[in-house]
């Protein structure tokens, strides 16, 4: 859908990757095109039961893509990426389709654009809050710009000179870690990450699940509920786990310290998840697969085999 571009002589395109959409995506589509001068959403092989909803969207004026398959985030990213470049876009927003921003956060990403200064090498800008959850800049730039050296992908604004000197996204981890591992390759480059201040996006992050460490609930010792955790089934917890260990095979002589701290990040939610559950015998499963699968650098999707083996499910 194309708007009267907000941005002047500054082209801005939106890429929207879509994997089995609900009613949301059009809701969220519809308050991000005022925003951005056109959105290219790229759906990532959904099932047939999703078709009706993308046939809406079409018919709403959105432009979809659809993949013959399913690739993987990173791919679906690339396809509308490489679309967004060929119609000469100088900035390209990436946004989940359970993602909301608020009003004016492409033109407040922009205005972080505009105060950098070059020797700052500014090459994405992202969110300062999500789900009121604010970053935590490790320093500032002399225009006031606070800098991090992660975020997540959702809501990156990412100049087209990073993209060219930087690449895509890398299609080989399918999911999960595809934004860590770009904020890592564009540090390798010189490049930089800023908040946009002030902004805070609506992401789902995940289920929350009831906290039962080998059967036994955890409750709130001022309510007496259960307290739950953020949760991911055996299959995001394959990924997670094999692409966090390829990661820090990739940077652990470059990056170390990075890579001890990431280690301290994840072995929390991953212990809790086993020991918790649901499903701990499958979370393990996944755990130990995918930390080996990570050390022998095996990418791509999961084979069909071990995605019925984690989710139970008979051919």
């Amino acid at each position: 859908m194309t708007e009267t571009p907000p941005t002047g002589a500054t082209r801005v395109i939106a890429v929207v990757p879509t994997f089995r959409p609900d009613e949301a995506l059009l809701d969220g589509l519809r308050a991000l095109a005022p925003q951005v001068d056109s959105i290219i959403v790229v759906d990532d092989g959904s099932p047939a039961e999703s078709r009706a909803l993308l046939e809406r969207v079409e018919d709403a004026g959105f432009e979809v893509q659809r993949s013959a398959r399913n690739a993987g985030i990173a791919a679906a990213i690339n396809a509308g990426i490489r679309t967004a470049l060929e119609r000469g876009a100088h900035f390209v927003l990436t946004i989940d389709q359970d993602t909301v921003l608020p009003a004016h956060y492409v033109s407040d990403c922009l205005t972080a654009f505009r105060i950098a200064s070059p020797a700052t090498r500014l090459g994405i800008v992202c969110t300062d809050r999500v789900n009121g959850q604010p970053s935590i800049p490790e320093h500032y730039t002399k225009e006031g710009l606070g800098l991090v050296r992660e975020a997540i992908q959702s809501g990156f604004l990412i100049s087209a000179e990073c993209l060219a000197e930087c690449g895509l996204f890398d299609e080989r981890l399918f999911i999960d870690c595809v934004d860590t591992e770009y904020c890592l390759r564009i540090a390798r480059h010189g490049y930089r990450i800023a908040v946009a201040p002030g902004t805070d996006i609506t992401h789902s992050l995940g289920e929350q699940a009831p906290l039962r460490p080998f059967g036994f609930p955890v409750r709130n010792p001022d309510t007496g509920e259960i307290e739950t955790y953020e949760y991911h089934g055996p299959t995001r917890r394959y990924f997670i786990t094999r692409n966090n260990v390829d990661l820090f095979l990739r940077y652990a002589r470059v990056r170390p310290r990075w890579v001890v701290s990431a280690v301290k990040r994840e072995i929390v939610p991953t212990l809790t998840t086993i020991v918790s559950g649901p499903r701990r015998g499958r979370q393990l499963l996944a755990t130990v697969v995918g930390a080996t699968h990570g050390l022998v650098r095996r990418r791509g999707p999961l084979t069909p085999t071990l995605r019925r083996v984690l989710s139970g499910s008979r051919p």
